[in-house]
């Protein structure tokens, strides 16, 4: 086989790979003046499908200390906000009473072992007010993605979860700019039905891709053949 065609097949095969994992996969919902998680049916729709997804995670509910592979900068834990109700934010955890708080600016959380997945809840959130919310991570390949975050006002609350299946990612960032904001309930870690393990069944998605590669690379061979 030609050095041309050798490289067009691995040409084929590595579009097809890239295309696979080209971005993270989101699952975001927001509510509108919400003061409860019980009122959070979206979100907690969101992060139930996250969870059936990811797999068993790392979980952070602030009602203890923080564990040993994960740093937060930004905010602090605490039990209550300077007296402004639920546009301010609120625990959401149950029977808990901690959780972040995070009085504008940006928040940042920091993981010793490199994750794939990440999600949490926030309340309090007047998007109308602050629009420019965002959450931004390094993927391990030098490449920056930006997840916008769902619109919820009026001491709105979220859930924002993401999986970027197979990629190292050290840190997450998210910039509340001027908003009051409460995180609580984080999930973290590696993605337990990552397609790139070949324990695992690759998505649907990953299967009509491959099958492209392998049309090209049947097309090429055919035709050195003829």
């Amino acid at each position: 086989m030609s050095m041309t065609k050798k490289l067009a097949i691995a040409g084929v095969l590595s579009s097809a790979c890239l295309a696979a994992h080209a971005a993270p996969v989101t699952y975001l919902a927001a509510d509108n003046n919400v003061t409860t998680l019980a009122q959070m049916v979206n979100s907690t729709a969101a992060a139930a499908s996250f969870l059936s997804v990811a797999g068993a995670l790392n979980t952070v509910d602030f009602e203890s200390p923080l564990p040993a592979n994960l740093t937060i900068t930004g905010g602090t834990t605490n039990t209550g906000t300077p007296g402004c109700g639920a546009v301010c934010g609120f625990n959401t955890t149950a029977g808990g009473a901690f959780f972040r708080f995070v009085g504008g600016g940006p928040v940042t959380f920091s993981f010793t072992t490199a994750v794939d997945a990440f999600g949490f809840f926030v309340t309090g959130l007047q998007t109308n007010l602050v629009p420019q919310q965002t959450i931004t991570y390094v993927d391990g390949s030098s490449v920056t993605q930006t997840i916008n975050m769902p619109s919820a006002i009026n001491g709105g609350g979220a859930f924002i979860g993401f999986i970027d299946y197979g990629q190292l990612i050290s840190s997450v960032t998210f910039n509340a700019t001027n908003d009051v904001v409460v995180f609580d309930d984080l999930r973290f870690g590696r993605s337990a039905n990552n397609p790139e393990d070949p324990n695992n069944v690759p998505e649907p998605g990953s299967l009509a891709l491959l099958g492209v590669a392998l049309a090209g690379l049947a097309s090429i061979r055919r035709r050195q053949q003829s």
